[in-house]
């Protein structure tokens, strides 16, 4: 079992573990970490499609409490449809861990797109009013996401955001 990692040669090892404890994805890289897990990047094999997978840190995984607390959330944002929010395909656990698989989406969070940037009003905007719209969606359906913010953002290529975390 492997609880973190530093280095290239840890990342292989998690992609290693990772491939044997969920075979119905194929792990390609790591993507980032936060404050809870980690965040990789997975070929759905089933359906060939690209996912990304939050693996969260087994001090998570293990706690009873969270883990209940997890999964509601995870089923509550796999009921969300909207083209703003990140879509949520599964979840589950392995090793003490949790995991949820979610609609990967290239590109950069809002934050790093626009860091040192002077960004169009029109489009600054469209921005602001998809990401209103999407919130709302989830609030309408009883979900809050407590934590908005640009880093949380991610701009598709097309410079659409999707909310994700």
């Amino acid at each position: 079992m492997i609880d973190s990692f530093d280095d290239s040669q840890s990342e292989l090892l998690w992609l290693s573990h990772l491939n044997r404890a969920l075979p119905a994805y194929h792990f390609e890289s790591f993507v980032g970490r936060g404050g809870m897990g980690y965040l990789f990047k997975a070929r759905q094999k089933s359906l060939e499609r690209d996912v990304a997978v939050k693996v969260l840190s087994r001090e998570y995984g293990e706690d009873g409490d969270f883990r209940k607390s997890f999964e509601s959330e995870a089923k509550a944002m796999a009921r969300l449809n909207h083209p703003n929010l990140i879509s949520v395909y599964d979840s589950g656990h392995f090793d003490g861990m949790s995991y949820l698989v979610m609609e990967y989406v290239p590109g950069n969070s809002l934050r790093r797109s626009a860091h040192g940037v002077m960004v169009d009003p029109a489009e600054a905007v469209r921005i602001i009013r998809d990401v209103c719209s999407a919130l709302a969606h989830a609030h309408e359906n009883g979900v809050i996401h407590r934590d908005i913010k640009p880093a949380n953002i991610l701009l598709t290529p097309k410079a659409e955001p999707k909310i994700g975390d």
